[in-house]
């Protein structure tokens, strides 16, 4: 359990390296049922007593999976009242935004998290963002023309309230730390098709730069996410 122990010291470093919480506020945690925001459930209830935190678990049925989308909601319902936490489940209909899917989904959950937050229920809301994940926006971005504002990507703390704890953690950690507490998440399959650029750039490009130019290239494309800031 080493390495759960050593996980947890991590994410404890980046919470206080970005001065992400304030003793005895209320933080909303924002889970899917993936495994990053299920792995960052537990690392919140895991480390929520260090700064006397009030945990409040957030989910947000984006309806564009049908029976699937149901699931994660239940999934997520079942984890927050195993963990005796109160949950706040918003069902909104992404399909019927005339925006791109991605942006729409991505808006709509953000708008439900500032709601969450000026309502005065929570006073943050943790989210489960990796450093995978910030790469693939880097790379994303880049590849779109950003200026070093852009290459910044995902911040660590916004002015809105919105924290990533797991920022700086890679996603094969997550999972590890899961499998060794022999914890369940779910699967989206959406995230496997190549119909979307960012499952393109996760799949397919950062792979092949791994492969054939720079093996470190997640951490290296985070690190410039810091430089940007």
């Amino acid at each position: 359990m080493k390495a759960v122990a050593s996980l947890l010291s991590r994410i404890a470093r980046t919470v206080e390296r970005y001065a992400m919480f304030q003793a005895g506020q209320r933080i909303g945690v924002a889970v899917s049922g993936g495994a990053d925001s299920v792995c960052l459930l537990h690392a919140m209830r895991e480390l929520a007593p260090r700064w006397n935190l009030q945990l409040h678990v957030l989910h947000l049925d984006h309806g564009l999976r049908g029976e699937d989308s149901r699931g994660d909601a239940a999934f997520v319902k079942n984890l927050a009242e195993q963990a005796g936490l109160p949950v706040t489940i918003r069902a909104v209909d992404v399909a019927a935004s005339p925006d791109n899917l991605e942006q729409a989904a991505r808006e709509a959950r953000l708008a439900f998290f500032r709601e969450t937050i000026a309502s005065g229920t929570v006073d943050r809301v943790a989210l489960g963002h990796t450093r995978n994940d910030q790469a693939e926006t880097v790379l994303f971005r880049f590849l779109r023309g950003a200026g070093t504002a852009g290459l910044a990507s995902i911040r660590p703390v916004t002015g809105d309230g919105i924290v990533r704890p797991l920022l700086e953690v890679d996603r094969t950690e997550v999972e590890g730390y899961l499998r060794q507490r022999g914890m369940a998440w779910r699967e989206d399959a959406t995230n496997a098709s190549l119909e979307f650029a960012r499952n393109r750039i996760r799949h397919q490009l950062l792979p092949q730069l791994a492969r054939e130019w720079n093996p470190a290239i997640t951490l290296t494309l985070a690190h410039t996410a810091d430089w940007a800031l």
